[in-house]
């Protein structure tokens, strides 16, 4: 580690990156200023952490756009690959929709009413509506950030089925909750134990450069294994479920829709139900 003040003749040996790409990187923005005494340019350790990082980041393929977005998150005195690690898992590798906003009355309007005070409270703790309106904003114009319009738009097609709002925001509270067991069990069971495993095999207190690409590709690995493993089994199941009750639940209503004179499709034209056929 670098802890003097240091030139960049004496940055690029330290760091093995040639003075020219150094000074492209600060004029980029990726680096802080130098100090200066007098005419002489001179950084410190912070800049030598920090042109490792970036040394890293273009190593893994990262452009200088992409390097100076996540960068602009990073606190200057957080130039190691552990926070690197952190704010990779805060940016999200798993976000495969642009957010959509709508007001609360745009949320409910296939439905024709209004959502309840308890409706909004169950639509906030599902996690993938964002309340996004200042404090004290009127409950049905507050604004909303959505953060799977597909999900959204399914509700919206389950209302042309007429299902009630208080429904679909159960089968959605239901389905999100499986949702985020399945993905802490993934969690658990691939990305913690394959780190610690990582952590045993190194002597370093942080994560060396060689890891940080390991933890990329595995995460990168592990989003079409985990959607995968949903998309196959649960169309079976579904089929399952619907094999063992909804068949039998349907027939049953059928039966008792009959045996009451009540048709779903109305009485025969030309029949008399009163008397037998």
């Amino acid at each position: 580690m670098v802890h003097t003040l240091l030139s960049v003749t004496a940055l690029s040996k330290a760091t093995g990156v040639g003075v020219r790409n150094i000074r492209a990187w600060q004029t980029a923005g990726l680096l802080p200023p130098p100090s200066l005494q007098g005419r002489r340019a001179l950084y410190s350790s912070l800049h030598a952490q920090r042109v490792e990082l970036i040394k890293e980041l273009r190593g893994l393929g990262f452009g200088l756009d992409a390097i100076g977005a996540m960068l602009a998150e990073v606190p200057m005195t957080a130039n190691t690959t552990q926070s690197l690690v952190t704010q990779m898992f805060s940016q999200g590798f798993f976000q495969v929709e642009k957010p959509e906003y709508r007001t609360l009355e745009q949320l409910a309007s296939h439905w024709g009413e209004r959502a309840t005070p308890e409706q909004v409270a169950q639509l906030i703790r599902n996690g993938l509506y964002r309340q996004v309106s200042p404090p004290g904003t009127p409950l049905n114009e507050a604004v909303f950030e959505v953060l799977s319009p597909s999900l959204w738009s399914i509700g919206k097609q389950l209302a042309d089925l007429r299902m009630p709002m208080s429904t679909v925001l159960g089968l959605q509270e239901r389905l999100i909750e499986q949702c985020r067991s399945l993905a802490k069990m993934y969690v658990d069971q691939f990305v913690v134990s394959m780190v610690q495993q990582i952590r045993r095999e190194t002597d370093s207190p942080e994560l060396p450069p060689s890891v940080l690409r390991g933890i990329h590709q595995l995460i990168e690995r592990l989003r079409p294994i985990a959607i995968g493993s949903v998309s196959a089994a649960f169309p079976v199941v579904l089929q399952q479920e619907f094999d063992r009750d909804a068949l039998d639940l349907i027939m049953q209503q059928l039966a008792q829709a009959f045996s009451d004179g009540n048709s779903p499709e109305g009485p025969t034209p030309g029949t008399d139900r009163s008397e037998p056929v």
